[in-house]
């Protein structure tokens, strides 16, 4: 029974029934601590570091830096996140939509 306390994972009831403690949306900030909820690639899970997460402070310095030097977003901050929230997800949802839009369309075609 004490095995099994210390390896099982401890359910907090509060974060199940309070909205405040749910982080729903990619890149939503974290009200205490200000860091950002980042998308996770489920094949790299491991060399995750919560401590390594952009804070909200952190990610406007940098925009602010990068539009000052003119270089466009996509060398910021937050450019590894949004690449791996398009790969990782988007991409995936985008393909399955136009799968169904083509099967329709062929449908709609056949006599």
């Amino acid at each position: 029974p004490l095995i099994f306390k210390l390896t099982s994972p401890r359910l907090d009831i509060n974060v199940s029934k309070m909205m405040n403690h749910l982080l729903k949306s990619p890149f939503c900030v974290h009200p205490k601590t200000h860091r950002i909820c980042v998308p996770l690639d489920p094949l790299k899970i491991d060399e995750f570091d919560p401590t390594e997460v952009p804070s909200l402070e952190d990610a406007l310095r940098n925009l602010d830096s990068v539009a000052t030097a003119k270089k466009g977003y996509k060398t910021s901050l937050m450019d590894s996140y949004v690449r791996t929230f398009k790969d990782t997800f988007l991409k995936g949802l985008v393909e399955e939509s136009m799968a169904k839009k083509r099967k329709a369309q062929d449908a709609s075609m056949a006599f």
